[in-house]
């Protein structure tokens, strides 16, 4: 039995896909992060920090006209520590 490359299953040199699997916030309906991600930015930012970001990351998707490309889909990309959102925490 052959075993074929696809880009679905992740072999050979394919990424395998994420599961749409979305963490329950309190207080948060838009921001998606799987749970061992929002465990890592726990671990990285702590509590305080991480909860002020998801509050402007969750107004910003609902105001800003440009947030609408990123509704629906994983956001743990806004979060790189060089990036506007937690720079914008971190002075505030």
């Amino acid at each position: 039995m052959r075993k074929y490359s696809s880009i679905r299953n992740g072999r050979k040199g394919g990424r395998p896909q994420l599961q749409n699997i979305k963490f329950e916030i309190p207080n948060i309906e838009i921001v998606i992060l799987t749970p061992k991600q929002y465990r890592t930015l726990l671990e990285k930012y702590g509590y305080d920090i991480l909860q002020k970001a998801l509050q402007v990351l969750e107004n910003w998707l609902k105001t800003s006209p440009e947030g609408d490309k990123y509704r629906g889909r994983n956001n743990y990309g806004h979060f790189r520590s060089d990036g506007w959102l937690i720079n914008s925490v971190i002075r505030s």
